[in-house]
């Protein structure tokens, strides 16, 4: 199997720090290396999916909760939708009357979904700044708005390789696979491994920049 440097070195910084880690990153890029499994996706991104969720343990913190998820609190909503839908060619229109006694049901739990995003979507993204910020250790800060793309960033991977762990994304793109990939492996080293004199030089010329309009 063949690994980039950075993969080599994000891999013995997991290691340092959590054997269990380390070896779920590894098992998943061995997965998706196999050209021959046909599932090679849907079993990478259960590792990738696995190595988010209990990377707060690289700082000694606890794991993620992995059971209220967008996809979940969406579930109720999809089974309402899905009657409807058998019951109907939605292409070619609906008639509301057939339909009409199970309207208030999709109109209720979607009225119970929103309510749900709109209470923990901001704290999952505090959460989730919080543990990267977490992760740095020691070391000035990186400029806020950059910090804000790599939260999103780190989210929408989050949410991408749960959508593919469960087969809930038909058509698996292998470019947008290995990017989201390639985020996570690149946040998760440009916080584990520690910073040389270069590199903390780049970060003040970067931080300065940003001040600076």
């Amino acid at each position: 199997m063949f690994t980039t440097p950075d993969q080599d070195a994000l891999f013995a910084c997991l290691l340092r720090r959590s054997v269990k880690l380390a070896r779920i990153y590894r098992g998943g890029l061995v997965v998706l290396a196999d050209e021959s499994n046909p599932c090679r996706y849907e079993l990478a991104a259960h590792s990738l999916r696995e190595l988010i969720e209990k990377s707060p343990l690289l700082t000694n913190s606890q794991a993620f909760a992995g059971g209220d998820t967008i996809t979940n609190r969406l579930a109720p909503v999809n089974e309402v939708f899905s009657t409807i839908s058998r019951s109907q060619k939605i292409s070619e229109g609906i008639n509301l009357e057939s339909v009409a006694a199970l309207l208030p049901s999709l109109l209720g739990e979607l009225d119970k979904f929103f309510e749900w995003q709109e209470l923990n979507r901001p704290s999952a993204a505090k959460r989730t700044a919080r543990h990267l910020d977490d992760l740095s250790g020691v070391g000035p800060a990186p400029p806020v708005d950059f910090f804000s793309k790599e939260v999103e960033g780190w989210m929408a991977a989050d949410d991408y390789f749960k959508k593919v762990a469960h087969n809930r994304e038909e058509n698996v793109d292998r470019d947008d696979f290995l990017r989201r990939l390639s985020f996570i492996e690149n946040t998760l080293l440009r916080r584990l491994r520690p910073r040389s004199i270069e590199q903390l030089d780049e970060l003040d010329a970067l931080i300065k920049e940003a001040e600076n309009g």
